[in-house]
């Protein structure tokens, strides 16, 4: 038996099914990431360190953020490292490597960045620099985060999703999450549903083992189970995508209207807002919004 589990560009899918297609949607998506130090945490918005904030910016951009910090188990009282990482590298006390960090991710369509279509061997710098020059009218702490990141944690990527493709004639290789339903971050359910793919694939193997039923038939209940409920999530995850770079009045109202539901009916639990006024121009002042 073998299982494909080797992520979006799996190798094992191209030779199991030559069909299935991963396309480009236009998206292009820029991130980095800042060391939580004192002077990091004065300058990110509490919302940061609240939950996972989304930013709608002006002009169909987007800015997602978070920081990621430990209890005190990786920190005894009195003991939190000014740099941001556990004071204490053992990798057998569970504080190894816990480097904590706020990180963000800009994202718009790809032709905005004024950027060579082969953003790939392109200097940090200069990712920064398209970053900064589309986020010019954002509020200023918005702003700086991107100015204080540095310049070795630049990532970029084309964003892209797969084509859902009907069920195929199993044999014992299958495939588990992003090697089949690659999906856009823009829903983050992608690690969850290849969780559920995981479950759902032991649930089959047990029936197995049980001698409840072949594992042939087995496998084929599992493989159409995933694709139903996989490319369901990739279509969620486009449309959503799509939603928060709408440049649209009327989709970007009625985006701001379900977060806020969200953010409003969920609390602490799923804090993903924060409204900052962007700095007036021309007598009016654009709003990276609330959500």
């Amino acid at each position: 038996m073998l299982i494909g589990a080797d992520g979006a560009g799996s190798h094992l899918r191209a030779q199991l099914l030559p069909q299935a297609q991963r396309v480009e949607t236009g998206i292009l998506a820029i991130s980095g990431k800042l060391r939580l130090t004192q002077a990091t945490r004065a300058a990110t918005p509490p919302a940061f360190f609240r939950g996972p904030t989304l930013v709608l910016g002006p002009r169909g951009c987007f800015l997602f953020g978070s920081a990621v910090e430990y209890e005190s188990i990786a920190h005894p009282e009195g003991t939190r490292p000014e740099a941001g990482k556990a004071a204490v590298a053992d990798p057998d006390d569970g504080t190894y490597d816990r480097e904590e960090y706020v990180m963000w991710g800009f994202s718009a369509g790809r032709e905005k960045f004024g950027i060579p279509e082969n953003n790939t061997a392109l200097a940090d710098d200069v990712l920064k620099d398209a970053v900064e020059k589309l986020m010019a009218e954002w509020h200023p702490a918005l702003r700086r985060l991107v100015q204080m990141a540095e310049a070795s944690t630049l990532t970029s990527f084309r964003v892209k999703t797969s084509v859902p493709i009907p069920p195929w004639k199993t044999r014992n290789v299958t495939l588990l999450g992003d090697a089949l339903h690659n999906m856009t971050p823009f829903r983050g359910i992608g690690a969850n549903t290849a969780l559920r793919d995981a479950a759902a694939l032991r649930r089959a193997f047990a029936s197995v083992e049980r001698g409840e039923i072949e594992l042939i038939p087995a496998l084929a209940g599992y493989e159409r189970e995933m694709i139903d409920y996989g490319f369901r999530a990739v279509r969620t995850s486009l449309r959503e995508m799509k939603r928060v770079h709408s440049e649209g009045f009327l989709a970007r109202a009625a985006t701001k209207v379900l977060l806020r539901a969200v953010d409003s009916g969920f609390g602490s639990c799923a804090q993903v807002g924060v409204s900052w006024r962007v700095v007036k121009r021309a007598g009016h002042s654009r709003r990276p919004t609330a959500i």
